[in-house]
């Protein structure tokens, strides 16, 4: 082929390309892949994204949903529940059914077609389908909660067992989160013992006719279930912890495969205690929560024949139940395996339990029930131990390698009755294995008086992780949790006599969120804090974001709201975050103020504002990153409440004022000090109140877009009034004029964190912007852009000087002094801690905030909803001195944003794609005013899909279209 010809063909390729049908991908229906359980009674939502094989400018201007009963009806004519027809719309989601309401039980197939900006249809996407739930109490057909015990019985044996030990806590009494015990200890100690946990059966016939067959199933607090001896689904710690009697949350499963048509089958379940019903007397009061109760389960199973007969098997008095072989398990305390209880065959038909009594029925709120919508809890790829150590008295130690969430799984062969102890931790204080150990981290007198050191007690958290096996003397014998996950990354196993350890891995155990972005760039510190970032989020994604995996477990709501938009870069977070915030809004009293924690027993009700402004912060962040608007709506009256609740902490005659017992969490000291307590500060020294009253603000600024955009306008100017007034008082109470700087409540000198965070929240008058905005940058030069801050303060620092000063938060951003992200790689983190100085938990979600950074600013990726729902896309990168490239993706719902840029020579290259029906503003940094800057080799301004905006200072801005562009400022410094 000639040079002539091809060019000829490259043109006709071209020329073609534009006019290609645009085609639909990922169809979803609540944010759920096909075959998903829906519950909600409001219209479900449905989305899509689009596929333009690049077209530059590609446009929806209509779609036609088609929804039927069956795939043989999903065709314009003979669709039953839907056909949309054409509506001219560039909507592909958030996208209301507009079908009839569908019942529970029933299937809706769904597929749809697009038409481009010349009017031209593409084919109809490949068919999806989502199912109804059990919408309403009576369509449970039956089922009953059903346990092991009737409730009285258990209710004063629960009784029982806590008048002999709360009296105890505090001193060296058993069932103690903070206690020295090992697990042995902890079990013999408890006379008589608690129940073990149960085990539940039914042996059902199944008609020969099947053709389908769903189990719906909640085991509380957690379950695992079989049919014919075969485990149902691959998901662990099941159902995700909630206010368990506000709601509770069954699972879903297609169990057709699973059955034996004509013929009797048999369904087990094993009931964990979770966090319904957890023995351990914590510092949290979880043992006394309202929903405390012993674990139990409802279940139905459907199944429907050719004809579409239905044939339920419900939980009732007719199943049977015994004590199985978990003989104690608590979320904290861990759990003992004894293998010698097992009973073969139980989960399959014709067991003999004549032995089993009959299970007992309880009393739980039907109306509870909802489906788990979120992705469900699962093991990951287990890691290898990278050592092994065998000592001399029989202890032997593992190192994974990897600071994870989850358990050990461990193979061991030996005789029947010899018992293995596992145990675990995230840093011990052992130079055996960790080898440069800082000394704050040997515990100094602590370390003296505790029995375990240099063993697997980690007196930083203060909790010692367990687990226990007997074994059976079968053979090579494996086993791992159920019931309980720990934080670690080294196990110690010391075993009786005769048992030999085989082999030990690290499991991961996490909820299994589909991946959402990626992030990388030419410097090997960014690169290392966004791996521990990812992980360390993983780590503590259980259901709902925890603050650590070991410690506490628990839904603390600052952590979450710090990490929320680095969550969602890097996950599909929608239904996730969607449940956290139900369960943050069943922690509200009823004078409107909320918990701390959520799910929360209550302890920590109204006793703070800046935590739980999450509630605002979340969902705002699931407007602007999903166009979520129905979750503002359902929760605008519990945020409105709220805002109003947070007028009770002003302090009297002290304007500006606002009680709180939580502010900028761990800021750090100056030093890293010899003494492991001494080295962060809990309460800042400037005092907390100070945060309160920025917080306040915050609220009341948030609360008014969120009026805004829910409809409820006459609401917006009353917040925005408010929050006026707010500013006035907090400026008053905290600004000094003179040094342009702000202090709190307490005299300090110069602090980074309440001035940051008057400069992020848009508390500083106009009038001093300027002059307090220099004084902070000033400051933190002079202190060498170490991280002079705690929680709140970073999260500040990181959100509003990336916009104000790219190198400055570049220099913060990596520096490798105390205190500071490079400090955390430098010292061997694998995931992120709590506090700079690795002083407390090492496996903390707060500091992860930076992949947000790395995110929003490096690749420059931005991504919002305005107040009509439309998506407005930014690709601002930062090209900061001492990077050569970096590149962002994120999967947002109208399909891949994507931004590199990379130095050739002088020059900068960036490398963008913007998905189909959307366009972005893009700002390139130029070296200087006027700067030529081309894409794909034609000027800027005149390229096909480009439309120059103008300069800004160094800064060409420019408007794209859909696409992939190729932008290079030519003769860059």
């Amino acid at each position: 082929m000639n040079i002539r010809v091809m060019c000829m063909a490259v043109v006709a390729v071209w020329l073609w390309l534009p006019v290609q049908a645009m085609k639909v991908n990922n169809l979803r229906c609540e944010y759920l892949d096909a075959g998903g359980c829906v519950h909600t009674t409001l219209p479900p939502r449905l989305s899509w994204t689009l596929d333009a094989a690049n077209q530059r400018g590609a446009v929806q201007s209509a779609y036609q949903i088609l929804a039927a009963s069956s795939p043989e009806k999903l065709k314009p004519g003979s669709a039953d529940l839907w056909d949309s027809g054409k509506v001219p719309s560039a909507a592909t989601c958030q996208i209301e059914f507009g079908g009839r309401p569908l019942d529970s039980f029933e299937t809706c197939y769904w597929t749809v077609r697009v038409w481009d900006k010349d009017g031209k249809p593409g084919p109809w996407g490949k068919t999806s389908w989502w199912t109804t739930g059990i919408l309403c109490p009576d369509d449970w057909n039956g089922a009953r909660w059903i346990a092991f015990k009737p409730t009285g019985r258990w209710a004063s044996e629960w009784a029982a067992h806590k008048s002999r030990e709360l009296p105890h806590m505090g001193t060296s009494g058993p069932i103690r989160s903070y206690q020295e015990l090992d697990l042995w200890e902890i079990f013999d100690s408890v006379k008589p013992s608690y129940d073990a946990a149960p085990l539940l059966r039914k042996e059902f016939e199944v008609p020969s006719g099947i053709k389908s067959a769903k189990l719906y199933i909640c085991g509380l607090g957690y379950f695992e279930a079989w049919i014919n001896g075969c485990r149902v689904g691959n998901d662990v710690l099941n159902p995700a912890w909630t206010a368990f009697d506000n709601t509770s949350l069954y699972c879903t499963y297609d169990v057709t495969g699973m059955l034996n048509k004509g013929a009797v089958n048999a369904i087990g379940v094993m009931l964990g205690r979770g966090q319904l019903n957890p023995l351990c007397n914590d510092a949290w009061g979880l043992y006394k929560s309202s929903w405390v109760s012993q674990p139990k389960l409802i279940a139905l199973l459907r199944m429907v024949d050719g004809d579409g007969n239905v044939t339920y098997t419900v939980t009732d008095s007719s199943w049977k139940t015994a004590e199985g072989p978990v003989v104690f398990d608590d979320t904290r305390l861990g759990e003992i395996y004894d293998a010698r209880r097992e009973q073969p065959g139980w989960d399959s038909p014709r067991f003999d339990d004549t032995d089993w009594t009959a299970a007992s029925i309880v009393n739980w709120p039907m109306s509870a029930l909802k489906a788990q919508m979120l992705p469900h809890i699962r093991r990951q790829e287990p890691y290898v131990p990278v050592r092994r150590i065998d000592r001399p008295d029989g202890v032997t130690l593992f190192d994974i390698g990897q600071n994870i969430a989850g358990w050990a799984r461990v193979r061991v062969k030996g005789p029947r009755g010899a018992r293995v102890l596992v145990e675990y931790c995230e840093l011990p204080s052992d130079t055996v294995l960790v080898k440069n150990l800082h000394p704050a981290r040997l515990q100094m007198s602590a370390a003296v008086a505790d029995r375990h050191y240099a063993s697997f007690h980690d007196a930083t958290t203060e909790v010692r992780q367990q687990n226990a096996y007997i074994l059976k003397g079968s053979g090579v014998e494996e086993f791992e949790c159920r019931f309980s996950y720990k934080g670690f990354q080294f196990v110690r196993i010391t075993a009786d006599t005769g048992v030999v350890v085989l082999r030990v891995d690290g499991v991961p155990v996490h909820t299994d969120l589909r991946s959402a972005g990626m992030f990388e760039c030419s410097d090997t510190v960014a690169n290392r804090l966004q791996r521990m970032a990812r992980i360390t989020m993983l780590n503590n994604m259980m259901g709902l974001p925890t603050d650590c995996p070991h410690r506490e477990k628990q839904g603390w709501t600052a952590d979450g709201y710090f990490t929320t938009e680095a969550a969602i870069y890097n996950f599909d977070m929608a239904q996730f975050y969607a449940k956290w915030m139900r369960d943050l809004a069943a922690t509200q009293t009823v004078s409107g103020g909320l918990c701390t924690v959520a799910p929360s027993t209550g302890y920590d009700a109204d006793v703070s504002i800046t935590w739980p402004a999450a509630m605002l912060y979340i969902s705002a962040n699931l407007y602007d990153f999903y166009g979520d608007r129905r979750l503002l709506k359902e929760l605008y009256e519990p945020m409105r409440r709220f805002a109003e609740h947070a007028r009770s902490h002003e302090i009297k005659g002290k304007p500006g004022h606002m009680a709180e017992v939580l502010g900028d969490w761990v800021s750090p000291a100056d030093s890293i000090l010899p003494s492991l307590r001494g080295s962060s500060i809990l309460a800042p020294p400037e005092g907390v109140i100070t945060y309160a009253a920025s917080t306040y603000y915050s609220i009341l600024r948030h609360l008014s877009r969120i009026a805004s955009l829910t409809g409820m306008e006459r609401d917006t100017a009353y917040y925005n009034d408010w929050a006026a007034r707010v500013k006035r008082d907090f400026n008053a109470a905290y600004l000094n004029s003179d040094e342009a700087a702000y202090y709190g409540d307490r005299p300090t000198g110069y602090r980074l964190a309440p001035n940051v965070v008057a400069l992020y929240e848009k508390l500083v008058p106009d009038s001093m912007s300027d002059a307090v905005k220099t004084k902070f940058l000033k400051e933190l030069a002079s202190g060498g852009y170490k991280m002079k801050t705690g929680f709140l303060g970073t999260r500040a620092m990181m959100k509003w000087l990336p916009e104000h000063d790219a190198e400055a938060a570049w220099r913060a951003a990596t520096q490798p002094e105390y205190p500071g992200w490079g400090y955390m790689v430098a010292n061997g983190a694998n995931t992120m801690w709590e506090d700079w100085a690795a002083c407390a938990s090492i496996n903390h979600m707060p500091y992860c905030l930076i992949s947000e950074y790395f995110y929003r600013h490096l690749a420059g990726i931005k991504i919002a909803h305005n107040n009509t729902g439309s998506p407005e896309i930014e690709i601002s990168p930062s090209t900061v001195d001492g990077l050569q490239w970096a590149y962002g993706l994120y999967n947002s719902m109208y399909g891949p944003v994507e931004s590199r840029w990379q130095r050739e020579g002088a020059d900068v290259v960036f490398n963008i794609t913007v998905p189909p029906n959307c366009t972005a503003i893009v700002k390139l940094p130029l070296a200087v005013d006027g700067t030529r800057v081309t894409e794909s080799g034609t000027d800027a301004a005149r390229a096909q899909g480009v439309a120059y905006v103008g300069n800004s200072g160094t800064t060409a801005i420019y408007r794209i279209v859909s696409g992939k562009y190729r932008f290079r400022i030519h003769n860059a410094n």
